[in-house]
């Protein structure tokens, strides 16, 4: 099921708070932007899965990384597909300077609080299109 496509970021709390939970997309701009534009995500209904974002085009991120942890972005390939998580689907709506728009992530299956989400693969995929889909267990 595809979410939707788009400039794949999170906002800077995910990082800061170590939970690394919710991501978003963007028509244009990128984490160092003074404009930029969100780009709604499709709500499907709550279930288990996992979220997969397939490189569409790539670019080099703004972004410096996480220091703390000693993860920094790179530049994956066109056409890879990247696991982000597994978990439950979980949606947050919010509004910002860029408009309206929805966040989605995965709440992990262990309650844990932080690295809800995979911190290598969202770094991998920072700034870069993607095709962000979720896949329910035990669907190919």
């Amino acid at each position: 099921m595809i979410l939707g496509t788009g400039i794949l970021t999170w906002m800077p709390g995910e990082r800061r708070s170590d939970r690394y939970g919710y991501v978003y997309l963007l028509r244009y701009g990128n984490s160092e932007s003074d404009t930029w534009e969100n780009i709604p995500i499709k709500h499907i209904s709550v279930q288990r899965g996992k979220l997969v974002a397939k490189i569409v085009e790539t670019r080099t991120s703004s972004h410096i990384g996480d220091l703390f942890h000693c993860v920094f972005p790179r530049t994956p390939d066109v056409g890879q597909e990247i696991v982000l998580g597994t978990g439950t689907l979980v949606f947050n709506d919010f509004e910002d300077e860029g408009g309206d728009g929805t966040e989605v992530g995965l709440y992990p299956d262990d309650d844990r609080s932080t690295m809800w989400l995979d911190m290598r693969a969202l770094y991998d995929c920072h700034e870069q299109t993607v095709e962000l889909r979720f896949e329910p267990a035990g669907v190919k």
